[in-house]
């Protein structure tokens, strides 16, 4: 299998995550690859119509694309249940977590490009409505973040590590860890797995 993606994608790294705790890391070649809202890239266009990353190629020609999907995917075909949970309940919660994982990373990539627009300066409105955003889910996260040390790992969690961790890379100066105290611990414990530091964001 090869996977379109870059090392400073949250999106990509949560598949590199999947693939390492599903111990499918070494049949997945990735092809490194730099796409944005304004720069397409044809190679990964002709195999996915939206031109993102990451998108899976399998043996077969077949391509998969959105991290979800792609997770969802190498859960399947490794056997294991825990990237999305079989129980209907717990299924929910973690396809939840996703959501609200993925909104906050989307909301993240439009804030990180558009403060590098030179021609139209990133506005003092759109600044405020991300980082209120950034603090209500941040609030919401931590209400329940006591509680997910006894849980396993999965698909949600490991979105959330995701948002969490580009928040570090991208955005240090909003120091996402002043008053939450117990976010900042799941984090810390979690990022220690072996699967999160094999896929640490790298730039380059």
């Amino acid at each position: 299998m090869q996977l379109y993606g870059s090392t400073r994608s949250p999106f990509v790294r949560k598949v590199l995550i999947a693939a390492h705790e599903t111990g499918l890391n070494g049949q997945i070649e990735l092809l490194p690859k730099v796409v944005s809202f304004t720069k397409a890239d044809d190679e990964v266009c002709s195999h996915n119509p939206l031109g993102q990353i990451p998108t899976l190629l399998l043996d077969d020609g077949t391509a998969l694309w959105d991290s979800g999907v792609i997770c969802d995917y190498l859960g399947e075909i490794s056997g294991t249940g825990w990237i999305v949970p079989e129980d209907r309940a717990a299924r929910r919660e973690a396809l939840v977590r996703q959501a609200t994982a993925d909104g906050l990373m989307n909301t993240y990539m439009r804030w990180y490009g558009e403060r590098r627009r030179s021609d139209d300066p990133l506005s003092a409105t759109y600044v405020a409505n991300c980082r209120e955003k950034f603090r209500r889910v941040l609030g919401h996260w931590e209400a329940q973040a006591a509680g997910w040390s006894t849980e396993q790992i999965d698909l949600g969690f490991i979105a959330i590590a995701c948002a969490l961790a580009y928040a570090d890379f991208r955005f240090g100066a909003e120091n996402w860890r002043d008053g939450h105290a117990a976010l900042a611990a799941w984090h810390e414990a979690v990022e220690s797995r072996p699967a999160f530091q094999a896929a640490a964001f790298r730039d380059g």
